[in-house]
């Protein structure tokens, strides 16, 4: 089969010269095959066999174009996007009347962030097949991306029958995005009323609760978010999943299931994905992320550890390690692993937060420092590494790591966006370490003011506690 291999891609690349010369075809290229399984390498060679065959009996121009697109398909099922798009192009030519084509080169198109090209072959799908209701779904989030708001929402109210729970998600995120909150609010809590599960719309409540200044709410919201949100089936692209077979196929199906929230069929996905691959790094890494969503840190962790010791500069495996850690209250193990780390990427605050409390416990306190700094600068409106980053800047115990200006300039910013009294409080800490006392008490006071008014008295008795440090003359940490 092997010796054949040359033959295939001559004949496919040559196809734009011979059989449809007239059509301007574009040359394919064959992607490596030699490190795929077995099982999914002899599929990919049966599909190029396929075309080459109808190029070399010079098929008309529907034959070639259901032989380009039938390829397509193959390459994109296994994300050969490169290949998959000239044969995706080559199939729309040649049958310039078959929504699939432009349908599924969209679907190409906005995966690889191409959004003005991948809102040109929707509108065109939508247009050959006007039942295409999917397209409309497409094209909303694109025009979304696009900051075309209007035509965003003609094609999500175009759908809102057909598919009522994704169309008013993004109807509430054009009005949010126009800071029409009361409207946003309307559309986010249509959506939950149909879909209580779609805990990612809470984020988006939220936003629109702080737009109106109902910043209670906004926090209730804000601590209820999670992963799921709400999805329109698309019956032509996810038809793709049904070409994949072995490892790719599971993993495949575990990430559809993960991102959808149903985190029990991502496990089984991840898992029979493991069986048909033993070695397989993101197999182990996709189950261990499943597994912590269902809150089972201690079965994660064999896996995470695992994939950590096989692929070190695997992205992500690190952060998800260290946090199941935290979590277990395996502090030794998350620091020794933070350690040998090459790289860490701040994806999710709780743990780094949580990493850097604990290295600053263990007297590490520059480590602490660097690592929410980074944070920072990669995430600046995340509030709890901020806060975290101006307290260490403001009261370190290692003084000369102290930088009082920047903790009072963080900490400031932090508040301006979302007042709190303990935002109030790391603003105060700031002016002491800048020997700013009078105004570090008039913080404290406002504090203590804010918790009673919020009905707080716990955190009001602890700030008044406080207050007692920043009466003196000299009030530095």
């Amino acid at each position: 089969m092997r010796r054949i291999w040359p033959l295939i891609t001559a004949l496919i690349t040559l196809s734009v010269w011979t059989a449809a010369a007239q059509q301007k075809l574009l040359p394919v290229p064959q992607p490596r095959l030699d490190d795929l399984e077995p099982l999914v390498a002899e599929q990919i060679r049966e599909a190029q066999q396929r075309t080459a065959g109808v190029v070399t009996k010079g098929g008309s121009s529907k034959d070639l174009a259901d032989a380009f697109g039938t390829l397509a398909r193959v390459y994109h099922a296994y994300e050969f996007l490169d290949s998959a798009e000239p044969a995706y192009v080559n199939a729309r030519q040649l049958a310039s009347g078959n929504s699939e084509w432009p349908h599924l080169l969209g679907t190409l198109y906005e995966q690889t962030g191409r959004f003005e090209e991948a809102a040109e072959a929707f509108a065109t799908a939508r247009r050959l097949q006007p039942r295409d209701h999917a397209a409309a779904i497409h094209l909303g989030d694109i025009y979304m991306s696009l900051n075309r708001l209007v035509d965003a929402r003609d094609q999500f109210q175009s759908v809102v029958d057909v598919f009522p729970a994704v169309a008013r998600r993004g109807l509430g995120d054009v009005a949010l995005r126009e800071r029409r909150f009361a409207e946003a609010i309307e559309h986010y809590r249509a959506v939950l009323d149909r879909v209580p599960q779609a805990a990612a719309i809470h984020y988006s409540l939220a936003m629109a609760y702080r737009g109106l200044g109902r910043l209670e709410e906004a926090r209730d919201h804000l601590q209820r978010r999670g992963p799921s949100g709400v999805h329109a089936g698309d019956p032509i692209a996810d038809a793709l999943q049904s070409l994949v077979r072995g490892e790719r196929a599971w993993v495949m199906q575990g990430r559809r299931a993960y991102d959808a929230g149903e985190f029990q069929a991502a496990v089984e996905a991840f898992t029979k994905a493991l069986e048909a691959a033993p070695s397989s790094v993101t197999a182990r890494v996709n189950l261990g992320s499943a597994l912590i969503q269902m809150r089972r840190d201690a079965d994660a962790v064999g896996y995470l550890h695992d994939a950590l010791r096989a692929s070190p500069q695997e992205p992500g495996v690190t952060e998800t390690l260290i946090g199941a850690l935290l979590r277990l209250g395996r502090d030794a193990e998350a620091i020794d692993t933070f350690s040998r780390a090459s790289s860490y990427r701040p994806d999710d605050e709780g743990s780094l937060v949580g990493m850097a409390i604990l290295l600053a416990d263990r007297m590490r306190f520059r480590d602490a420092i660097a690592l929410l700094d980074d944070a920072h600068q990669r995430f600046p409106d995340r509030a709890a590494t901020a806060t975290t980053l101006a307290r260490l800047l403001a009261s370190s115990p290692d003084v000369s790591l102290r930088n009082g200006q920047r903790a009072l300039d963080i900490a400031s910013a932090v508040n301006d966006a979302e007042p709190s009294p303990a935002h109030g409080e790391t603003i105060a800490l700031a002016l002491a370490e800048l020997g700013r006392c009078g105004e570090a008490l008039d913080w404290m006071k406002r504090a203590v003011a804010s918790a009673e008014r919020a009905k707080n008295p716990a955190e009001a008795a602890r700030l008044g506690g406080e207050m007692g440090k920043y009466k003196p003359a000299s009030c530095r940490p």
